[in-house]
């Protein structure tokens, strides 16, 4: 054998230490400890911000209708921010956006369903209500 030594990168980290390369722009980084995921918040104010644009697009819509459709979308937001989100409030507060602005719940629900957490298991969950509901009419 020779003496070869393993050329080293220059990176070290420590105990507890997030290391990122490249661009990571738009991802979701977990941070875990022996693959056991940490209990942390996620900031979902970006999510909301791209559905309030999509509704401050939509033309059919008048500007007292808008603050409606906004205010929904700012209950939904607080109770996603909750520990425990209330799924069946949550349910009502879409469906009441549903009846508001039907192109707007499609947008959240697509929107919604890419963070990391809780939050995807109980869109996922109202989404599949909500299309249960739009069969049986």
């Amino acid at each position: 054998m020779t003496g070869k030594k393993k050329k080293s990168s220059g990176v070290s980290a420590g105990d507890n230490s997030v290391v990122i390369g490249g661009n990571v722009e738009s991802s979701n980084i977990v941070i875990g400890n022996n693959n056991t995921v940490s209990n942390q918040t996620y900031n979902i104010s970006p999510l909301f911000d791209k559905i309030e644009k999509a509704v401050d697009a939509q033309k059919n819509l008048s500007s007292t209708e808008k603050e409606d459709v906004k205010a929904e979308v700012q209950e939904i937001k607080t109770a996603l921010e909750e520990q425990q989100p209330d799924e069946t409030f949550l349910a009502r507060r879409f469906r009441n956006l549903k009846r508001m602005a039907p192109e707007i719940v499609e947008v959240a629900l697509k929107t919604l369903a890419n963070p990391a957490g809780g939050v995807v298991e109980i869109i996922g969950r109202i989404a599949k209500k909500m299309a249960e509901d739009a069969e049986t009419k």
